[in-house]
């Protein structure tokens, strides 16, 4: 068999090392009957770390199914003392095999203050990048995590953005350690559950506000099929915009295994929350230190994303898409590891996030200006004429005025060519009188 080395970077030892890996694959396919049908090896680096990639001929081993399935991977990775394994991109079936260690990430990230409107921040990678997911593609997530393995300050991170996207807040903690700083908060629709009933409750409130909105559908002309419709139209017609809804189940495992498990009523309810909140603008975060057998079904077949921190099973790691949780280190709180991103940096959460008004959506000097102006020169209306006159380009003139419908800052007026005008929402935030008043 050749190896091939691409980069004269890579080092001696990882050349070695990937020597004997080909070698041994050979070995490990023929121990389970399968055929060795390597046609070349060759390493490569990406993002600072050395790959060794093994070229299967799949015109020689007949049926490929057992040759890519996920826990063929996982004997491999095995085998391989504990190499993480993939399978590449690549026309035909390449096994890519990780020869270097993971890089380090810092121990502890912030979370960004600039994060766009309807955009949610969930950590750092290890090439640095910052992974952004919007809320209308990730409406239910699945966290799991140990005692002290950073999953309540994810927690308090995903409330503090919700709250900073004007989205209300459904709550249930029944430790009373995670949420406590959110108590009496204005974006709560209900105080937080601290108990399994109330959190039955809570669930349900969400529930009955899928049927008060899809009421509200049904009324609009245009027959809307999703909040994202629904609210375009109402904007178009000066009429009141949904908000999204945020809801945290902390301890799911614990709630539902005292209200009947899965099919018990609150798994019932989760259920019917996670088949319709999507469409009403009502995500949902299932979040526990294990999810029982009984359970990862359900709670896999709803979420778009699931965030592992440290766990204790690695079987349950490995249902769940996050292979390798359970060897997460305990001195590492808020590494994580993702089904749809694979390792992160969660962002911690600072103190002074949970300061009233640091828990709203922040204004810039720069729009200060601009809002102070509009009540000063033009009555509170602004529009894409109007900040081009004040030096705006257009384009970002329209991306501005996007923005701040989205937040409820500007709304649009029917009656005055839809132009759009200062609220007394933006008007309580920026301590300014309204120009109406």
């Amino acid at each position: 068999m050749t190896l091939a080395t691409l980069p004269s970077s890579i080092r001696r030892r990882e050349f070695l090392k990937a020597q004997q890996i080909a070698e041994k694959l050979g070995e490990l396919f023929t121990h389970r009957n399968m055929v060795p049908a390597f046609t070349g090896f060759y390493m490569f680096q990406s993002l600072n770390m050395t790959f060794l990639a093994a070229i299967l001929d799949s015109t020689q081993i007949g049926d490929h199914e057992r040759y890519i399935n996920k826990q063929f991977l996982h004997e491999l990775s095995t085998d391989l003392a504990g190499l993480p394994v993939y399978l590449s991109n690549s026309t035909g079936i390449r096994y890519v095999i990780l020869l270097s260690p993971l890089p380090r990430l810092p121990k502890k990230v912030g979370l960004p203050l600039d994060t766009p409107h309807g955009r949610l921040a969930i950590g750092m990678r290890f090439n640095m990048e910052s992974v952004v997911v919007g809320w209308e593609t990730t409406p239910h997530i699945a966290v799991l995590g140990s005692t002290g393995s950073g999953k309540s300050f994810f927690l308090q991170s995903l409330a503090i953005q919700a709250i900073r996207d004007d989205m209300k807040l459904l709550l249930c903690d029944m430790d009373q350690t995670t949420f406590g700083r959110f108590e009496h908060h204005p974006a709560l629709i209900a105080p937080i559950a601290t108990t399994p009933p109330a959190a039955l409750e809570r669930i349900e409130k969400a529930i009955a506000e899928c049927d008060r909105r899809a009421e509200l559908f049904k009324r609009m002309p245009e027959l809307p099929q999703k909040i994202e419709e629904y609210n375009a139209i109402a904007k178009r017609h000066g009429m009141e915009t949904l908000p999204h809804i945020l809801v945290i189940l902390d301890e799911t495992s614990a709630v539902l295994g005292a209200m009947g498990g899965a099919k018990g009523s609150l798994g019932q309810a989760l259920a019917t929350l996670g088949w319709r909140g999507r469409k009403f603008g009502i995500h949902f975060v299932f979040a526990a230190q294990e999810f029982t057998k009984e359970i990862i079904g359900p709670v896999r077949e709803q979420v778009a994303l699931t965030v592992c921190f440290r766990v204790r099973s690695a079987q349950m790691a490995e249902r769940m898409g996050c292979r390798g949780a359970e060897r997460i280190a305990e001195g590492r709180p808020g590494l994580a590891i993702t089904d749809r991103f694979g390792l992160v940096q969660t962002y911690f959460v600072e103190p002074s996030a949970f300061q009233p008004k640091t828990l709203l959506p922040s204004v810039s000097e720069q729009e200060r200006q601009w809002f102070s102006r509009a009540v000063d020169e033009t009555k509170g209306r602004l529009s894409i004429p109007i900040l081009t006159s004040w030096g705006v380009r257009e384009r970002a003139a329209r991306d501005l005025l996007d923005t701040w419908e989205q937040r409820g800052w500007v709304l649009r007026d029917p009656k005055q060519d839809n132009a759009r005008y200062l609220t007394s929402k933006l008007m309580g935030i920026l301590s300014l009188k309204h120009p109406d008043t």
